[in-house]
Protein backbone atom coordinates (compact mmCIF):
# COMPACT_ATOMS: atom_id res chain seq x y z
CA UNK A 1 0.00 0.00 0.00
CA UNK A 2 1.84 3.27 -1.41
CA UNK A 3 2.80 5.87 1.50
CA UNK A 4 -0.67 8.52 2.07
CA UNK A 5 -0.11 11.75 0.81
CA UNK A 6 0.98 14.54 3.34
CA UNK A 7 -1.59 16.95 2.54
CA UNK A 8 -4.20 14.43 2.12
CA UNK A 9 -3.50 13.52 5.75
CA UNK A 10 -3.29 17.36 6.34
CA UNK A 11 -6.51 18.45 4.84
CA UNK A 12 -8.20 15.10 6.77
CA UNK A 13 -6.53 16.24 10.16
CA UNK A 14 -8.08 19.58 9.58
CA UNK A 15 -11.50 18.56 8.88
CA UNK A 16 -10.80 20.61 5.36
CA UNK A 17 -10.52 17.51 2.56
CA UNK A 18 -12.81 18.96 -0.12
CA UNK A 19 -14.92 16.25 -1.65
CA UNK A 20 -14.06 15.03 -5.16
CA UNK A 21 -17.20 15.82 -6.59
CA UNK A 22 -15.86 19.28 -6.46
CA UNK A 23 -12.64 19.11 -8.60
CA UNK A 24 -12.31 19.51 -11.76
CA UNK A 25 -9.68 19.06 -14.48
CA UNK A 26 -8.28 22.93 -14.29
CA UNK A 27 -8.12 22.73 -10.31
CA UNK A 28 -4.79 23.19 -8.80
CA UNK A 29 -2.59 20.33 -7.78
CA UNK A 30 -1.20 19.51 -4.36
CA UNK A 31 2.14 20.87 -5.03
CA UNK A 32 0.45 24.08 -6.59
CA UNK A 33 -1.80 24.93 -3.77
CA UNK A 34 1.20 24.04 -1.20
CA UNK A 35 3.47 26.57 -2.51
CA UNK A 36 0.91 29.37 -2.77
CA UNK A 37 0.13 29.28 0.82
CA UNK A 38 3.81 29.31 1.59
CA UNK A 39 4.88 31.78 -0.74
CA UNK A 40 7.44 30.05 -3.00
CA UNK A 41 5.33 29.41 -6.60
CA UNK A 42 7.29 31.20 -9.13
CA UNK A 43 5.86 34.20 -10.94
CA UNK A 44 4.66 32.71 -14.27
CA UNK A 45 2.83 29.44 -12.34
CA UNK A 46 1.36 32.35 -9.59
CA UNK A 47 -0.28 34.20 -12.43
CA UNK A 48 -1.82 30.73 -14.03
CA UNK A 49 -3.10 29.95 -10.25
CA UNK A 50 -4.04 33.34 -9.24
CA UNK A 51 -6.49 33.49 -12.59
CA UNK A 52 -7.81 30.04 -11.82
CA UNK A 53 -8.48 31.13 -7.82
CA UNK A 54 -11.01 34.09 -9.27
CA UNK A 55 -13.31 31.62 -10.20
CA UNK A 56 -12.70 28.41 -8.21
CA UNK A 57 -14.03 28.49 -4.68
CA UNK A 58 -12.41 24.83 -4.16
CA UNK A 59 -8.80 25.96 -4.32
CA UNK A 60 -9.16 29.29 -2.93
CA UNK A 61 -10.69 26.95 0.44
CA UNK A 62 -7.71 24.92 -0.22
CA UNK A 63 -4.85 27.39 -0.33
CA UNK A 64 -6.56 29.61 2.73
CA UNK A 65 -6.48 26.23 4.87
CA UNK A 66 -3.24 25.65 4.29
CA UNK A 67 -1.81 28.56 4.75
CA UNK A 68 -4.03 28.53 8.38
CA UNK A 69 -2.37 25.59 8.93
CA UNK A 70 1.49 26.59 8.24
CA UNK A 71 0.37 29.59 10.79
CA UNK A 72 0.21 26.72 13.31
CA UNK A 73 3.58 26.09 14.89
CA UNK A 74 2.09 22.55 15.87
CA UNK A 75 0.30 21.58 12.37
CA UNK A 76 3.89 23.34 11.16
CA UNK A 77 5.71 20.79 12.84
CA UNK A 78 4.11 17.90 12.09
CA UNK A 79 3.59 18.67 8.10
CA UNK A 80 7.42 18.70 8.32
CA UNK A 81 7.39 15.67 9.36
CA UNK A 82 5.42 14.18 7.20
CA UNK A 83 6.36 16.14 4.23
CA UNK A 84 9.85 16.95 4.73
CA UNK A 85 11.45 13.38 3.49
CA UNK A 86 9.28 13.87 -0.15
CA UNK A 87 10.29 17.76 -0.29
CA UNK A 88 13.60 16.16 -0.17
CA UNK A 89 13.68 14.14 -2.73
CA UNK A 90 12.22 16.82 -4.92
CA UNK A 91 15.00 18.82 -4.18
CA UNK A 92 12.66 21.62 -2.51
CA UNK A 93 14.31 23.39 0.32
CA UNK A 94 12.28 22.21 3.72
CA UNK A 95 13.45 25.45 5.69
CA UNK A 96 11.54 28.83 5.17
CA UNK A 97 13.47 30.84 2.97
CA UNK A 98 17.02 30.43 2.12
CA UNK A 99 19.82 31.96 4.14
CA UNK A 100 20.65 35.61 3.10
CA UNK A 101 23.93 35.43 1.99
CA UNK A 102 23.33 32.03 -0.56
CA UNK A 103 26.12 30.53 0.89
CA UNK A 104 27.34 27.68 3.19
CA UNK A 105 30.23 27.11 4.94
CA UNK A 106 32.85 24.46 4.37
CA UNK A 107 34.27 21.97 6.03
CA UNK A 108 37.85 21.43 5.97
CA UNK A 109 38.97 19.20 8.60
CA UNK A 110 38.77 16.21 9.51
CA UNK A 111 37.89 15.01 5.79
CA UNK A 112 38.55 11.17 5.13
CA UNK A 113 40.96 9.13 6.70
CA UNK A 114 43.01 11.23 9.27
CA UNK A 115 45.76 10.82 11.72
CA UNK A 116 43.93 12.89 14.52
CA UNK A 117 40.39 14.62 14.97
CA UNK A 118 40.66 16.55 17.66
CA UNK A 119 39.67 20.07 16.08
CA UNK A 120 37.37 20.82 13.51
CA UNK A 121 37.84 23.56 10.76
CA UNK A 122 35.47 25.18 8.33
CA UNK A 123 35.83 27.87 6.21
CA UNK A 124 33.81 30.78 7.10
CA UNK A 125 30.21 32.27 5.63
CA UNK A 126 30.83 36.44 5.19
CA UNK A 127 27.64 37.72 7.66
CA UNK A 128 27.39 34.52 9.77
CA UNK A 129 27.66 35.84 13.33
CA UNK A 130 27.21 31.98 14.76
CA UNK A 131 28.01 28.40 14.06
CA UNK A 132 26.52 25.00 15.00
CA UNK A 133 28.47 21.88 14.36
CA UNK A 134 27.40 17.96 15.36
CA UNK A 135 29.17 15.34 15.19
CA UNK A 136 27.58 11.97 14.59
CA UNK A 137 28.24 8.37 14.38
CA UNK A 138 27.48 5.97 11.50
CA UNK A 139 23.87 4.85 12.87
CA UNK A 140 23.53 8.69 13.44
CA UNK A 141 23.68 9.35 16.51
CA UNK A 142 24.82 12.96 17.77
CA UNK A 143 27.70 12.20 19.55
CA UNK A 144 28.65 16.37 19.61
CA UNK A 145 27.17 19.68 19.56
CA UNK A 146 28.39 22.64 19.89
CA UNK A 147 27.88 26.86 18.73
CA UNK A 148 30.42 28.94 19.02
CA UNK A 149 30.96 32.40 17.08
CA UNK A 150 34.28 31.81 15.25
CA UNK A 151 35.55 29.03 12.72
CA UNK A 152 37.08 25.99 14.66
CA UNK A 153 35.88 23.71 17.49
CA UNK A 154 37.51 21.99 19.61
CA UNK A 155 36.43 18.87 20.92
CA UNK A 156 36.61 17.90 24.03
CA UNK A 157 38.09 14.89 25.82
CA UNK A 158 34.40 13.40 26.68
CA UNK A 159 34.43 12.58 22.90
CA UNK A 160 36.08 9.11 22.37
CA UNK A 161 36.33 8.64 18.52
CA UNK A 162 37.38 4.81 18.32
CA UNK A 163 39.96 4.15 14.98
CA UNK A 164 38.37 2.73 12.01
CA UNK A 165 34.74 4.28 12.95
CA UNK A 166 33.55 6.00 10.54
CA UNK A 167 31.94 9.51 11.79
CA UNK A 168 29.98 11.99 10.13
CA UNK A 169 29.76 15.80 10.58
CA UNK A 170 28.33 19.44 9.75
CA UNK A 171 28.44 22.86 10.44
CA UNK A 172 25.90 25.37 10.18
CA UNK A 173 26.20 29.21 9.93
CA UNK A 174 23.32 31.45 11.14
CA UNK A 175 23.32 34.45 8.39
CA UNK A 176 20.73 36.19 10.12
CA UNK A 177 17.64 35.77 12.48
CA UNK A 178 16.78 31.80 12.65
CA UNK A 179 18.43 31.55 9.45
CA UNK A 180 20.89 28.96 9.11
CA UNK A 181 22.96 27.67 5.83
CA UNK A 182 24.22 24.02 6.41
CA UNK A 183 27.21 22.23 4.98
CA UNK A 184 27.18 19.00 3.45
CA UNK A 185 28.12 16.18 5.86
CA UNK A 186 31.45 15.09 5.71
CA UNK A 187 32.95 11.40 6.40
CA UNK A 188 36.15 11.28 8.58
CA UNK A 189 37.04 8.11 10.62
CA UNK A 190 40.76 7.68 12.76
CA UNK A 191 43.46 6.02 10.79
CA UNK A 192 44.67 2.71 13.10
CA UNK A 193 47.43 3.54 15.63
CA UNK A 194 49.75 2.20 18.60
CA UNK A 195 47.92 3.76 21.75
CA UNK A 196 45.01 4.29 22.92
CA UNK A 197 42.06 5.43 19.96
CA UNK A 198 40.50 9.16 20.84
Amino acid sequence: MPDPDPLDLLRDSLGTQPGPESRTPDCLDDDTIAALAAGTVDGTARGRALVHLTGCARCRHAVASVARALTDPVVAAILLLLAGPRLLELGRPVHRAPPLTGTVPVPASPVGVVANADTLRWLGVPGADRYRVTVFDSPGQVRYETQLAGTVALLPDTVVLVAGRPYLWKVEARTGWDRWSASELVEFSLAPRGGAPR
